[in-house]
């Protein structure tokens, strides 16, 4: 790692590169927090909770039912 640190440091401008990596990171981490926690309307995560113990139930009783 000791060399690519190294030539990396000789390279001019690289830096700006870093840079642009780190922004594209933060602004894509920002967007999914921001549609996780700020778009998802309360109802709408009720849905998506129910219909997860809804389908486990259901897969219980079809497996239930089941004659081998």
């Amino acid at each position: 790692m000791k060399i690519v640190s190294s030539v990396l440091e000789n390279i001019e401008g690289i830096q700006i590169f870093y840079n642009i990596g780190v922004l594209i990171f933060f602004s894509f981490f920002m967007t999914v927090v921001y549609r996780t926690y700020f778009m998802t309307s309360n109802k709408e995560a009720e849905d998506i909770k129910n219909s997860i113990f809804d389908n486990d139930e259901n897969n219980l009783s079809d497996s239930k039912n089941l004659k081998l």
